[in-house]
């Protein structure tokens, strides 16, 4: 009898999620093709800015921690193939009231999971975190199985482990439309600046565009809002490195809510936790942010650290999709037998993309999945 063959798939954005999902596709032996529009690792869409958090104490919820357990062996598996460190494991502070709802779901996930959390005194935690000014109802946790991802770096290395294990990827292209076939799929695409359009046929597609998804999956307009987050960069040196200063979010009431990481050699980063406003064309990010948002976030550095300059040396803009209850969308287009969709992940799917591509490569190959994304379903939307 002859081997069954792997069907072919096309990976349509080689971002956070595509990386790895071709990264798992190829390592299967499944033959695999990713399409992106701009370079790999580039910082238009929504793996941008740098770091990112990654927690296991997670104020979304419990039923997150069994995959960020999966995410964290995951992330440390791909450093190791890589040869290069993509999760750097600093730890990560959540800092706040304990009457904040967040403060809250960090403390009853530790003690419901068991987690490996410290609970600060405020004289431990001036001793040991001096950066951080403390209010007086603040609660001060370590999540010890916390860290830093490095989000180009992890794309960047993921892709390129993809293409060792046999993954096509074509940068400068950019796909204008995926065409449900019946047997399959026809991508049909432009090559940098050629008008004309070329069309590759595959068995199944994935497409995970970040915040161009909802212009890939026009049904998805209704579902998923792209909004655009400006971060903050403050000078500053070896007092705030990950082995001094954990990668965090704080909780102190008022506009004292903002996440904060470590100085990786660009500055401490900043991201204030305010409303952000909406993205009508990701092609066109309004780059300027108002002086006014500026001082806004210098205030909230002023109250809730000590040591920093007054005003931040860089800001920059960025954009995420958001759905309406905030958990991200993995799952067959209804449209589209042959096409799995992935995004709307709201902000917190990047340390989770390693076990997102799993449970999207078990879809395509099996039509099930043991990880537990029934929350990420399509179905909770219609």
């Amino acid at each position: 009898m002859k081997p069954r063959q792997q069907p072919s798939v096309a990976v349509i954005g080689v971002g956070t999620m595509g990386s790895q999902v071709l990264h798992t596709l190829a390592a299967a032996g499944v033959p695999a093709s990713g399409f992106e529009q701009f370079d790999i690792g580039h910082e238009r869409g929504a793996a941008g800015g740098e770091t990112r958090i990654f927690r296991v104490a997670y104020k979304e919820g419990g039923s997150y921690v069994p995959l960020l357990h999966e995410a964290r062996r995951a992330w440390d598996r791909l450093g190791e193939q890589a040869g290069v460190r993509l999760l750097d494991p600093c730890g990560a502070l959540t800092i706040g009231s304990a009457q904040d709802p967040d403060v809250r779901t960090v403390l009853d996930v530790s003690e419901e999971w068991g987690l490996d959390v410290e609970r600060l005194d405020r004289r431990e935690a001036a001793r040991r975190f001096p950066q951080h000014r403390l209010f007086d109802d603040d609660l001060v946790l370590l999540d010890r199985q916390g860290g830093l991802l490095h989000p180009r770096r992890a794309v960047t290395e993921t892709a390129l482990l993809a293409r060792k294990a046999g993954a096509a990827i074509h940068t400068g292209h950019t796909v204008t439309d995926v065409v449900e076939t019946g047997t399959g799929v026809a991508v049909h695409y432009r090559r940098g600046d050629e008008t004309e359009v070329r069309v590759e046929k595959y068995d199944q597609a994935v497409v995970c565009t970040g915040p161009w998804i909802t212009r890939s999956v026009p049904s998805l307009a209704r579902e998923v809002d792209v909004r655009r987050a400006v971060l903050s960069w403050f000078e500053a040196g070896p007092r705030w490195a990950p082995e001094n200063f954990p990668v965090g979010i704080r909780r102190s009431g008022g506009e004292n809510a903002l996440s904060f990481f470590p100085d990786v050699g660009c500055g401490v980063k900043i991201n204030l936790h305010v409303p952000k406003s909406a993205v009508d064309d990701p092609d066109r990010l309004d780059p300027v942010v108002e002086p006014e948002y500026v001082s806004r976030v210098s205030a909230a550095v002023s109250r809730c650290l000590d040591g920093l300059p007054a005003r931040p040396a860089l800001v920059r803009t960025f954009m995420e999709g958001y759905t309406a209850d905030n958990h991200g969308i993995i799952g067959r287009d209804p449209e589209r037998p042959n096409v799995l969709i992935m995004g709307g992940f709201s902000g917190h799917g990047f340390k989770l993309a390693p076990v997102f591509a799993r449970s999207a490569v078990d879809l395509l190959l099996t039509g099930r999945t043991d990880v537990p994304i029934d929350r990420l379903s399509l179905a909770r939307l219609a």
